[in-house]
């Protein structure tokens, strides 16, 4: 289920109108695709926010803009407090989309308790499915993880059916590894000689953000 903007029609731009905008609790936004003319509106600030912590990718416009769109991009200010623009890309139930989203690890490794440390190395991926079936975000589960050995994205538990990985399925998602320290010492043990170094040697939409 998806959450409803009502977006008016924006005919200003420019960043001390944006800002005035701000300060009223709405944000400027653009809404394209699917070969229609790019339409700027207004957003209701709080409603943006509610979608965003429902974590809903996909929303109904109403309004200036109807139909449904993608939250393409989100930006926030310096500090994540405060909204400052949207793009919403228009999209059909029956076509596919290609989006990022969070890639998260569940459970405990076994490799923790032989020693090991586990380090998670990529946060966000790309695939590509449906509008509908886009997924909060993506796990991996640690329950067979042991010392030196890793996860790939090939290894992710729940990927909506129908839905294609575009990061490369084979890439290094999770390791469990032996502590730097101790890594530190066994190299430091083995050095006889001292290292030689040096060998080897939409335009007018994003001006208006800020």
């Amino acid at each position: 289920m998806s959450d409803t903007l009502q977006v008016e029609k924006r005919d200003f731009k420019g960043k001390r109108r944006n800002h005035r905008l701000r300060l009223e609790g709405k944000l400027p936004g653009i809404v394209y695709g699917h070969g229609e003319e790019p339409v700027s509106v207004i957003v209701p600030a709080d409603q943006l926010r509610a979608t965003i912590r429902h974590g809903h990718k996909v929303v109904e416009l109403q309004g200036a803009a109807t139909g449904q769109a993608l939250l393409q991009n989100v930006e926030w200010d310096t500090f994540q407090q405060h909204l400052i623009h949207v793009d919403l890309l228009r999209v059909d139930a029956s076509e596919r989309v290609e989006v990022e989203v969070p890639l998260l690890i569940r459970g405990e490794a076994p490799g923790e308790h032989e020693g090991g440390v586990v380090e998670h190395i990529i946060h966000h991926v790309e695939i590509e499915t449906s509008p509908l079936a886009i997924p909060d975000a993506l796990h991996l589960s640690l329950k067979n993880l042991h010392l030196n050995q890793t996860l790939t994205l090939a290894d992710i538990v729940d990927l909506p059916e129908g839905a294609k990985l575009i990061t490369d399925p084979k890439t290094v998602a999770v390791t469990c590894h032996e502590p730097a320290a101790e890594v530190e010492e066994e190299a430091g043990a083995g050095a006889a000689e001292p290292e030689v170094i040096g060998r080897k040697a939409a335009d007018d939409e994003e001006a208006e953000k800020k």
